[in-house]
């Protein structure tokens, strides 16, 4: 372009390597940003967990962590800042820099459910975060006493039919998974039951072993125990295929109500703005430590399904479908949290 404006005799020797240098600065600047991305990372990766130390979400990002250390040669860091049913600890990663080196795992309620139920929340996912690559299902159980007279799912929509507005089931929380999975239910089953939240599973399922209430939903991995030691009578489980620590246990679906197929899940997130070659490295790190052996064994024995690998597109596309899904049984039901 210059050598069409201007000829070489017609410039001062200072404007030509001025000319020389505007000339050459796009390409050096294309190689800065090329090398940026190729020496990702280059220290240390922080891993937020919204959840407190000890429990299933915790135990998981550590094992991610140890197995992205080794394929990204950096230390992978667990901080965990519990509370506001997780949108502490999002709020944390929402406003960090958009460069890979800050992560979250996250839950249906994080990156899904809050906005729905929290008028006041500070961070909007769909705007703050970009998918990175999904790690767990974790199916629901529907358990009743071990002497209680329901058997089914048969039993519980007659029992309900009967009698509406007497039968209660417990649920870990409102606006949890387990509590819309039981409002979905109903709504799909024309049945009404008496909703009691507790603060958590281990009161939510005393409650039913006490016979305060006649029902509970939770994660396989909470109930299992209980389940396996006959405190509990498993009816059905949520997801659309048995769940293998419980293949006895058939499916909602298979009790009839055949479009019925509800789990949580764990996946990891980061800022909206991180490049997507970062993005892309780290769904690789991440989706080669699910399809580890000894991974896999330790959380499917918990009673969760290791999710089938998804790109960042598509698991953007999968958080998509569930926000689709629930928005409408939200805005239905009146749900909110205070």
């Amino acid at each position: 372009m210059f050598d069409r404006l201007f000829t070489a005799s017609a410039l001062p020797p200072s404007h030509k390597l001025l000319i020389q240098a505007m000339c050459a600065w796009p390409l050096a600047l294309c190689v800065a940003f090329s090398a940026g991305a190729s020496t990702f990372p280059d220290r240390p990766i922080k891993l937020v967990v919204p959840y407190a130390a000890g429990g299933v979400a915790d135990n998981m990002a550590r094992r991610l962590a140890e197995s992205m250390r080794q394929d990204l040669k950096q230390p992978v860091i667990i901080e965990n800042k519990p509370g506001a049913n997780t949108a502490i600890g999002a709020m944390a990663v929402a406003t960090a820099p958009a460069d890979g080196y800050t992560l979250l795992m996250a839950t249906a309620a994080t990156v899904v459910l809050n906005p729905m139920l929290i008028s006041t929340l500070r961070y909007q996912p769909a705007k703050d975060f970009v998918g990175v690559a999904n790690v767990a299902i974790t199916p629901l159980v529907l358990s009743v006493n071990a002497s209680s007279p329901i058997r089914s799912m048969a039993d519980l929509v007659r029992a309900a039919k009967a009698e509406p507005g007497k039968l209660a089931y417990a649920s870990t929380g409102t606006g949890g998974t387990p509590h819309l999975a039981i409002e979905m239910l109903q709504s799909e089953a024309g049945i009404s039951m008496i909703h009691v939240p507790y603060n958590g599973s281990s009161p939510s399922l005393n409650a039913v072993m006490a016979g305060d209430v006649q029902l509970s939903i939770d994660a396989v991995a909470s109930a299992m125990a209980l389940v396996k030691g006959d405190k509990l009578r498993p009816i059905a489980v949520t997801t659309n295929e048995r769940v293998a620590v419980l293949p006895q246990v058939p499916t909602v679906a298979e009790g009839g109500l055949k479009n019925y197929n509800v789990s949580t899940w764990y996946g990891i997130v980061a800022p909206a703005a991180t490049p997507p070659a970062t993005v892309q490295r780290i769904n690789t790190a991440l989706l080669k430590a699910t399809a580890d052996k000894e991974f896999r064994d330790l959380f499917e024995g918990l009673g969760l399904v290791i999710a089938p690998p998804l790109k960042p597109a598509e698991f953007d596309a999968f958080i998509g479908r569930e926000r689709a899904l629930w928005g409408p049984l939200i805005k239905a039901k009146n749900i909110q949290i205070e």
